[in-house]
């Protein structure tokens, strides 16, 4: 479907059209090189029309000649009859007849119309000067037919004036009507109008230069000129493709869509990645914006088949609006959009218990994400946000709202160091049968912003990065902004600890890193190609980003509408006089019947610190006991048989505490060494 426009940008439009149409410059070097090649042909046609008519004219006065002569002849013999002369003069033959001459010249005449009649027509190659002249004389009609238009118009309109008012009215009401029109249809599909090339009156016996018949194929020419012709759009992709030596087998039909085209393609040899490289040039080569062609795999059961997306307009140039939401009227459990997608649907996730990173260049648009995130967050009644950023202004008009707030590596270490100890003490008040904290005004979820994760110190980093393995089941998550995800560790920790990835402008390398695929690139991921705002005037690509959730696992382009900073602090005064949700001042603690004995809960922990899997080896428990409390498992370390003494120390520690916690072996498939194993379902049954 064609995009909205405006009247003035109709307006523009035709403008600028009749420009091209003044200029000549609607008409392509093949056009003109048609024309020309007409104009000869009929010049030939007509100088062989006149040699024909001359031929003509000459056999018939020789034969009328000839017959005149006969005529006298035959006169002289009745003559000579009725005079009594007997045959006369008759006996000499050469008296009778046509004359020798006649003959002759008309047998010349005869063989000079074969002649003609014979010749075939032989075209001169048009060159560049000739081009250039017959665009000159193109422009000249068009400038001689423009001025006698402007002077018989005004006459014309005049005149109607002067014999009717009423008709002078109502033709001057219906141009209007009809200039309006064209100029609001060309506002919403400003296409470029190009007239067809004129047909070639002869076939050649070659194929003559700068005409449809040479052998090269057209030039590529921008996607606008299709309109709404598929095969038009199909054409100038295949150009496109051509001119950057795409190893493309074959362009399909292309689907016009709300933002520009969908066009299937089928790959002749190599991977969609291969195209990722092209898309630049062929962005500048079709006219679209820098960022606007974009390509991945369009079935997972055919690697040949390839989908191209060129956006010729703007996608969200008309977002959706920020939803009003009262104080306490919304849950942190429920799924909130953060964005639109190019195919204008929305983007849910479930914030409560989801880590998430956001990876942009300077520009790209992270407080426009974090912002929304923020707005939700702070009307929910079972959540609270943390502002942590060390260097800037954090979350800026909703920091405000923040119940903990950190702007310099020492606090943020401290405020880090508080929620890993608050989400500890939650997982352990927790019974064993309950896997996560339930968030509820009293002791709600919470949101922690990080940015500038790089700024931290080692300590402010370790604690970050222990707050991913184990806040999650305490419902005490992070919301980690970074201009690099492989700084430091957190490129070792991405791949597990971020269910919600976020990947706005950024650098190529971070494509593979954030997605956890290698070949994230060739399968479409393409933020690396979104431009960040160079300023606070040019947006760019600020805003647009993909993502990674639960739910969404396809690259697929989205924005993320930014909130104006007075509606984002109106909010906020709203949201902090209604109250915002208290953390609890003090973490239950479970009943007599249900307390957790403290190697179990060291267990649980080390469950916790590794996400929580189904199975730990011996050695994996080992590490996270000596960790926690060196004096009693880390007197063995380096010894030969520091596992045997672990696990022989474990179980006499389970036995006294009254658990039954039978080990296993790992499969062999798994690990040939088969190393002794703890199974997390089992613990937590002898808890129960």
């Amino acid at each position: 479907m064609p995009g909205s426009g405006t009247f003035a940008d109709g307006v523009r439009h035709l403008r600028a059209e009749w420009g091209r149409w003044w200029r000549a410059d609607d008409l392509t070097d093949t056009h003109i090189a048609h024309r020309i090649l007409n104009d000869q042909y009929r010049m030939w046609r007509q100088i062989q029309q006149r040699g024909r008519a001359e031929v003509q004219q000459n056999i018939t006065l020789l034969k009328q000649q000839q017959k005149q002569q006969t005529y006298m002849q035959m006169q002289r013999m009745q003559m000579q009859k009725r005079g009594g002369y007997g045959y006369g003069y008759g006996g000499f033959g050469g008296v009778f007849g046509a004359s020798p001459i006649i003959s002759y010249r008309m047998m010349q005449w005869t063989q000079l119309q074969m002649r003609i009649g014979q010749q075939e027509f032989r075209h001169l190659e048009v060159t560049t000067s000739m081009l250039e002249i017959g665009r000159g004389q193109v422009r000249s009609r068009r400038h001689l037919a423009a001025f006698a238009g402007m002077l018989a118009l005004p006459v014309l309109w005049g005149s109607l004036w002067w014999v009717s008012a009423l008709a002078g009215l109502v033709v001057t009401a219906v141009a209007v009507l009809v200039v309006a029109v064209l100029a609001w249809a060309k506002g919403r599909n400003p296409t470029w109008r190009r007239p067809p090339v004129p047909k070639l009156l002869f076939v050649p016996p070659s194929a003559p230069a700068h005409t449809e018949l040479e052998d090269p194929d057209p030039q590529p020419f921008p996607i606008r000129e299709a309109g709404t012709n598929p095969k038009v759009a199909r054409e100038a992709v295949r150009l496109a493709l051509k001119k950057e030596a795409a190893k493309v087998a074959e362009v399909l039909v292309p689907e016009q869509t709300a933002y520009g085209w969908r066009v299937p393609l089928v790959l002749e040899s190599g991977t969609a990645g291969q195209l990722v490289s092209i898309l630049k040039p062929m962005a500048t080569t079709l006219r679209v914006g820098e960022s606007r062609v974009m390509a991945q795999p369009a079935d997972p059961n055919d690697a040949a088949l390839v989908n191209l997306q060129v956006l010729t307009q703007d996608p969200f140039e008309h977002p959706l609006p920020y939803p009003e939401r009262a104080p306490k009227s919304c849950s942190i459990t429920d799924p909130v959009s953060i964005g639109l997608s190019i195919e204008g649907e929305k983007t849910p996730v479930v914030l409560a218990g989801q880590h998430v990173i956001i990876v942009a260049d300077t520009g790209g648009g992270k407080t426009g994400m974090v912002q929304a995130i923020a707005e939700y967050v702070t009307a929910c009644r079972d959540a609270v946000i943390v502002d942590i950023d060390p260097i800037k202004r954090g979350l800026k008009a909703f920091a405000p709202a923040a119940v903990m707030t950190a702007r310099t590596p020492d606090e943020a270490e401290k405020v880090l160091e508080a929620l890993v100890a608050r989400a500890k003490a939650r997982i352990a008040s927790m019974p064993p049968t309950q896997d996560n904290w339930i968030p509820t005004p009293d002791g709600p979820a919470i949101i922690a912003v990080l940015d500038e994760f790089p700024q931290l110190s080692k300590r402010g980093k370790e604690l970050a990065v222990q707050l991913l393995r184990v806040g999650r089941e305490a419902l005490i998550t992070l919301v980690l902004l970074t201009q690099d995800a492989t700084s430091d560790v957190l490129g070792d920790a991405i791949a597990d600890a971020f269910p919600i990835r976020i990947l706005m402008p950024c650098r190529a390398a971070d494509v593979p890193i954030v997605v956890g695929r290698a070949d994230a690139i060739s399968r479409g991921w393409l933020p690396h190609l979104l431009v960040p705002s160079p300023e606070p005037g040019f947006p760019a690509d600020a805003g647009r980003f993909y993502c990674l959730t639960p739910r969404h696992r396809a690259p697929v382009l989205r924005y993320v509408s930014p909130l104006p900073p007075g509606e984002a602090e109106k909010r906020t005064q709203e949201r902090i006089a209604a109250g915002l949700p208290p953390l609890e001042t003090a973490v239950p603690t479970a009943a007599p019947s249900a307390q957790v004995p403290e190697i179990a809960r060291l267990l649980l922990d080390a469950f916790a610190t590794h996400g929580d899997p189904e199975v730990l080896t011996l050695a994996q428990i080992a590490d996270h006991l000596a960790a926690a409390d060196a004096a009693t498992w880390g007197k063995w370390n380096g010894r030969p048989n520091r596992l045997l003494m672990v696990g022989r120390t474990l179980k006499s520690k389970l036995k006294d505490a009254g658990l039954d916690v039978p080990t296993d072996r790992l499969d062999a498939a798994t690990d040939p060494k088969r190393p002794t194993i703890y199974r997390l379902t089992v613990l937590k049954g002898a808890l129960s």
